[in-house]
C-alpha cells in the first residue's frame, strides 16, 4: 500500500502532466469551448468573446463578438455611407459548421457591396435553437440599437414554426409568446422558476470550469464525438427522411390544434417583428431558407417522401409564409426553387457534411454560397435606395 510520500508524488505527477497538457493545448490553439449559456430573457444565449473549434458537424473556427453572436464586432453607429443589414435566424444562420467567410451572410455582404458600389455592413444576430419568439426578443434587445437599414429574418421552416408552440416544442428552457384574442403576450414562466435559476447557476458554473481549461474541453469533445458516433451508428439508414417523424408535419396543412396554434402564433410574431422594425425606421424582409428534404438532389427521394407524408409536394410551409408576407406587405425571398434547381442540375448536396450525413442537417459551403448569391441578386434587383 503506497505511503503518504508516494501519494504526494503521484498527485504531483498527475498535476504536472495536466499542467503540461494544458500549456501544450493552448500553445497549439486547440479549444472546444461551450458557446451558449442559459439566461432568463430568452432561455439561452451565446457567450461573448469565446473562440474555438466546432466539429460536431462540419468543421470551423468559431469566434463570438462582444455581444456573443458569431460575427465580428460592429460599431454601434453605422459607418458613413454604409448599407447595414441585420440577420436574425437560428442554427442555419449561426452556421457553426462552416468558416465565417463561407457563411451566406458573409457572401451576401461581399456580393451586395459589389452590386451597390459602396460599403455594406452585414451583422449576424442568429443563435442556434432560436424560434421566432426569441428572435423577436433579440430584435428588441440587440438589433434595433444598431439602426440597421434592413432587418432580414432568415426563416427556417424546418423547425421555426413548431418552436413557437409549447405543446409541440416542449423545450423546458425556451420562452414563448402566446396568442390570445389577437394579442401576443410573453410566457417566460419557465425561466422565472427556482428550477431554472438553480439550473442556470449550476450550468454556468460547470461551463465556466470547462471553458477555463483546454484539457477539460478536450475530454468533453472526445465524449461528445464518441456519443454522437454511437447514436449515428444506431440509426437506421434505409431511408433518408423518416415520414413518421412528427417534425415533418410542417409539410402538411395543420391537422391538429397545436399545429394551428403554432402557425397562428408564428404569423402574429412575423407581423409584430415587421411593426417594430418599421417603427424604428428600418425595413423588414423575410428570406425563406431550405429544409433538407426540399432540396435533396434526387427527385425520386423527394417524391417518395412526399407520397409517404400524403402530400403532393414539400413546399406547403413556403407557400404559406409567402401568402402571409404578401397579405402583410412584407417583402419575402424564397430560396427553395433556385436552390432545388441547382441541386437537381448538379446533383449537389446543399445540406450535410462528410462527418454527418450528406443531404441532411445544415447547409454546407455549397448551400451557403448559393443562398448568399441568391439573396444578393434579389436585393440588388429590387433595391430602391
Amino acid at each position: 500500500m503506497p505511503g503518504r510520500r508516494e501519494i504526494v508524488l503521484i498527485a504531483a505527477s498527475i498535476l504536472f502532466a495536466g499542467l503540461l497538457a494544458e500549456i501544450s493545448l493552448r500553445a497549439i490553439g486547440i479549444a472546444y469551448p461551450i458557446f451558449h449559456r442559459l439566461e432568463t430573457l430568452r432561455g439561452w444565449s451565446p457567450q461573448p468573446g469565446l473562440s474555438g473549434v466546432w466539429m460536431t458537424e462540419g468543421e470551423a473556427l468559431i469566434e463570438n463578438n462582444r455581444e456573443g453572436f458569431r460575427d465580428r464586432d460592429h460599431p454601434l453607429e453605422k459607418p458613413a455611407g454604409a448599407y447595414r443589414i441585420a440577420i436574425l435566424g437560428d442554427s442555419m444562420s449561426e452556421a457553426l459548421a462552416v468558416p465565417r467567410e463561407k457563411t451566406y451572410w458573409s457572401i451576401l455582404e461581399d456580393r451586395l457591396a459589389a452590386c451597390r458600389g459602396g460599403p455594406v455592413d452585414v451583422m449576424n444576430f442568429s443563435v442556434s435553437g432560436y424560434g421566432t419568439a426569441q428572435q423577436l426578443l433579440t430584435l428588441r434587445h440587440n438589433v434595433l440599437k444598431y439602426s440597421p437599414d434592413l432587418v432580414l429574418l432568415a426563416f427556417f421552416t424546418g423547425n421555426d414554426v413548431w418552436n413557437n408552440e409549447r405543446a409541440l416544442d416542449g423545450h423546458e428552457d425556451r420562452v414563448y409568446f402566446v396568442l390570445k384574442d389577437g394579442q401576443l403576450s410573453l410566457d417566460d414562466s419557465n425561466t422565472q422558476t427556482t428550477r431554472f435559476q438553480l439550473k442556470k447557476f449550476w450550468r454556468g458554473t460547470v461551463n465556466a470550469i470547462i471553458n477555463a481549461s483546454r484539457l477539460f474541453q478536450l475530454f468533453r469533445e472526445f465524449y461528445t464525438r464518441t456519443r454522437n458516433a454511437t447514436r449515428s451508428d444506431a440509426k437506421p439508414s434505409a431511408t433518408v427522411f423518416n415520414p413518421e417523424s412528427a417534425d415533418y408535419a410542417i409539410f402538411k396543412a395543420p391537422e391538429t390544434a397545436a399545429w394551428r396554434n403554432a402557425w397562428a402564433t408564428t404569423e402574429a410574431l412575423l407581423r409584430k417583428m415587421r411593426d417594430e422594425t418599421v417603427s424604428a425606421g428600418s425595413e423588414f424582409k423575410i428570406v425563406n431558407l431550405t429544409a433538407p428534404a426540399q432540396v435533396y438532389p434526387d427527385s425520386a427521394v423527394r417524391r417518395g417522401f412526399a407520397k409517404a407524408l400524403g402530400v403532393d409536394g414539400l413546399d406547403y410551409p413556403d407557400q404559406r409564409v409567402a401568402a402571409l408576407a404578401q397579405g402583410a406587405g412584407i417583402p419575402a425571398i424564397s430560396l427553395v426553387e433556385p436552390l432545388r434547381a441547382y441541386a437537381d442540375q448538379h446533383k449537389a448536396y446543399l445540406h450535410g457534411f462528410e462527418n454527418t450525413r450528406l443531404g441532411t442537417g445544415h447547409w454546407n459551403e455549397t448551400g451557403h454560397r448559393l443562398a448568399g448569391e441568391t439573396i444578393a441578386r434579389t436585393l440588388c434587383a429590387n433595391r430602391d435606395n
